[in-house]
This record gives C-alpha cells, structure tokens and sequence, in this order.
C-alpha cells in the first residue's frame, strides 16, 4: 500500500496567494528585534521590540535593557565590558555609539547577551533552590 501525498488532499476554489503579514515596511521604520538574557529564566522567552535601525547599540543597552531585566536580581551586577554578545548564533563585539544597522541586525534578529558569572537560573541558594 503506498502512501497518498498531502496534496491529494486539498481542494482549493483558487489561487490563494501567502502573504506575510510581518514585514519590516509594516512597522513604520522600526525593525523587530527580540532580545534575550541568556540563563535568566526568570523571563520565559526573547523580547521582541519595535526599535529604528538608526537607535545607537548604547542607547539599547543604556535605554531599553534596563526596562526591560531591570527587576532581575543580577541585573545591576552586569559588567557590560564582559557581556557576551551574539546575533543569532553569531557572536559579534558591539560598537556602542553605532546603531543596531551597523552591527547587521536586521528585521526580525535575535540579540542574546550572556553574562559571565552572572548565572541566573543555573544557581542555587544554600539549600539547593533554584536562585533567579
């Protein structure tokens, strides 16, 4: 017996052509940027933020990161000069006074930081709980 493709499947009364409704010139000349705190699972998944391309890499992390994991209890301990940044999976050296065009984000990237020695949910108080 042999399998039947899907498509035998749907019927269709047209051409229905697939549209992208997310598009980057659907957001007035922002970009969506998801951002997220690598091991801090005190927040579920990435942020995503409407941002110009033109916004300097200081003003996302002076301005906008604070809004964002300023409640995280290690937030204040960050040493931005160690943090780790990646696009993706691609790590990169952030030029602060450059905006987040110049670092090659584009519509719909993904910024992680990771924070050396800064662990979130990978530690554990004296009692063996999990710390955020």
């Amino acid at each position: 017996m042999s399998a039947t493709p899907a498509t035998d499947f749907l019927r269709s009364i047209g051409e229905y052509p697939m549209r992208q409704q997310d598009l980057e010139d659907r957001f007035y000349g922002k970009r969506l940027i998801y951002v997220s705190w690598e091991n801090h699972l005190m927040y579920a998944a990435p942020f995503c933020l409407p941002l110009p391309p033109t916004l300097p890499f200081g003003a996302l992390v002076r301005d906008v990161l604070p809004e964002l994991y300023g409640e995280h209890p290690e937030f204040e301990a960050i040493d931005w000069q160690r943090t780790q940044w990646f696009n993706g999976g691609k790590r990169f050296l952030p030029d602060f006074g450059k905006s987040i065009e110049h670092h090659g984000l584009v519509h719909k990237s993904l910024i992680r930081l990771r924070t050396p020695k800064l662990e979130g949910s990978r530690e554990t108080d004296s009692q063996g709980r999990q710390k955020f």
